[in-house]
């Protein structure tokens, strides 16, 4: 993993060994310590040792996790509270997942870190496509959060060489330790009395000393493995490679001779991922007005530019 410190000479790409960490929190004073949550194999010094400058930036190889995490943050830490209780009734009254697979951290600052046991989704291999699995797995606990708390969730951490802030290290600015806190701390503390909590240290029980991997046996949850699945037969459709629309005119191409060469354009054409839903409302748009007005061919000494023939008009005045 790669490890980051608020004094460490440029902070970060330093990759190192899991059983490294607890030492160099300990050289730093425990104070502005990270570390990547993603786990990686030696391809990763073999890519950095590539780069111009040794960096883990731009990485694109497999990685590998124990914990999905789930980052809330808000300028009101009541409303970050209040997404975190929410999240965590989810995924144990609805997921049923075993307590022991979730573990909960006051960031330090004006946040929550939910850590959910990667096993509850079954056997994860090491995969180039996990961050993006994360991701999507992520956002579909954030939609079933009432909108108001939704915009606590940062839904930006999805890429392969995210840090995270590491347990019982000191914020930088607040002055306060990122710690766990218990479920039914969860449900009963005031924001108040959680910040109190952490002007100190607190000891974890189900993780190692770093927080990166869990002590307590985990089994697979099923609705949290259909989750997952689901997720990832959607990612393998996304990843294949895209498909050549190869669209021939029907007998009366009169019905698909949009005016405007952009839509003609448009139809005719690959369209790239990001731009599809546009495009189909664009083209669902045009279909509906030659549906209302069917090209016809000027009649001798009449005005293209009439009332009569908005399509030709909208001909005259449409950009490519």
């Amino acid at each position: 993993m790669d490890f980051a410190a608020h004094f460490q000479k440029g902070f970060r790409n330093h990759v190192v060994s899991i059983a490294e960490v607890p030492a160099l929190v300990k050289r730093f004073d425990s104070y502005g310590c990270y570390a990547t949550y993603f786990f990686y194999s030696d391809e990763i010094l073999t890519y950095m040792s590539t780069q111009a400058s040794p960096t883990v930036s731009g990485y694109n190889g497999k990685v590998w996790a124990m914990r999905l995490p789930i980052d809330l943050d808000h300028p009101d830490l009541r409303v970050a509270l209040a997404a975190a209780r929410a999240l965590a009734s989810l995924l144990l009254d609805r997921w049923k997942v075993t307590p022991e697979a979730l573990q909960v951290y006051f960031s330090g600052a004006k946040g929550f870190h939910l850590m959910l046991d990667s096993r509850v989704f079954g056997r994860i291999i090491p995969s180039k496509s996990l961050p993006v699995i994360f991701a999507s797995l992520r956002r579909l606990l954030v939609q079933e959060l009432e909108p108001e708390l939704r915009e606590a969730a940062d839904l930006a951490i999805k890429d392969r060489v995210r840090l995270l802030r590491l347990p019982n290290t000191r914020h930088e600015k607040s002055r306060l330790y990122k710690i766990i806190i218990h479920l039914n701390e969860l449900a009963t503390l005031g924001a108040e009395a959680i910040r109190e909590l952490a002007k100190t240290t607190r000891p974890l029980e189900l993780t190692d000393e770093t927080g990166l991997l869990f002590r307590a046996g985990v089994g697979e949850n099923a609705q949290a493995a259909r989750a997952f699945e689901r997720v990832r037969r959607q990612v393998r459709r996304l990843e294949r490679r895209p498909f050549r629309y190869r669209i021939r005119p029907p007998a009366d191409a009169t019905r698909l001779d949009f005016p405007c060469a952009g839509m003609q354009r448009i139809w005719e054409t690959h369209v790239e991922p990001g731009y599809r839903n546009n495009c189909a409302i664009r083209l669902a748009s045009e279909f509906r007005l030659l549906l209302a007005f069917p090209p016809r061919k000027p009649e001798p000494g009449s005005s293209i530019g009439t009332k009569e023939t908005p399509l030709a008009y909208r001909r005259m005045n449409c950009k490519a």
